[in-house]
């Protein structure tokens, strides 16, 4: 099902896109939902399946300074009990 969605852009983006498009057979409206599709499939691939992953990539996005070893062993000691 095909839904309206309103875009507030800047009018001379716009124009150079539909100029640009015009030439490609591809439609503004078809660019943006590319856009989104990849946007959201990028997203999918990136999410971490282990749980130390998600930790880890917390710690480094957090910019906190952590033991890495400790934290490790921790999760270990935790996973074995």
């Amino acid at each position: 099902m095909v839904t309206k969605l309103t875009l507030s852009m800047d009018r001379a983006v716009i124009d150079m896109a539909k100029r640009d498009l015009q030439t490609k057979d591809k439609s503004l409206s078809g660019l943006i939902e590319d856009y989104f599709k990849l946007l959201i499939n990028t997203k999918a691939r990136r999410s971490p399946n282990a749980p130390i992953v998600a930790e880890l990539t917390g710690l480094a996005v957090s910019g906190k300074k952590v033991d890495e070893g400790n934290l490790i062993t921790e999760y270990l000691l935790d996973k074995y009990k």
